[in-house]
Formats: C-alpha cells, sequence, structure tokens
C-alpha cells in the first residue's frame, strides 16, 4: 500500500506496573501496551497504519490530526 503524508500525534507514557502504554488522542481506539518504548512506538505505528487501511478499505474518511504539526 502507498505510504500516505499524514501524521498523527501519538502519546508513549510509562505505567506504575512497568512497560508502557502509547495511543493516538487523534484516532480513537488505537492504543497499545508494551514492555519496552520502543516496543511500543513500534505497536502504536501498526496500529494506527491497520486503522488508515481499515478507514480505506471500508470506504470511509481519512481523519486528519486536529493539531498543527512540524517535523525538525
Amino acid at each position: 500500500m502507498k505510504k500516505l503524508p499524514i501524521n498523527y500525534r501519538i502519546k508513549i507514557e510509562s505505567c506504575e506496573e512497568g512497560g508502557y502504554f502509547a495511543f493516538s488522542p487523534d484516532l480513537p481506539g488505537c492504543q497499545i501496551q508494551a514492555e519496552t518504548y520502543l516496543e511500543a512506538l513500534r505497536e502504536i505505528h501498526a496500529v494506527v497504519e491497520a486503522y488508515i487501511e481499515d478507514c480505506i478499505a471500508a470506504g470511509d474518511e481519512i481523519p486528519y490530526s486536529n493539531q498543527n504539526l512540524v517535523a525538525v
């Protein structure tokens, strides 16, 4: 599938019990838990991609971030 130039916010937080929780505030239901920060980053990326692919396959509108993002 062709990659779309869309950026989404993600948040990765450490959990008190260990591991990490990652989610995208822009995409409802896109959230994961992982043992390491890198694993959380990889998994949330995969979940966001799957969400967008599902939107396209279903003919749904692709959600866009409601925040301005700047690459630095």
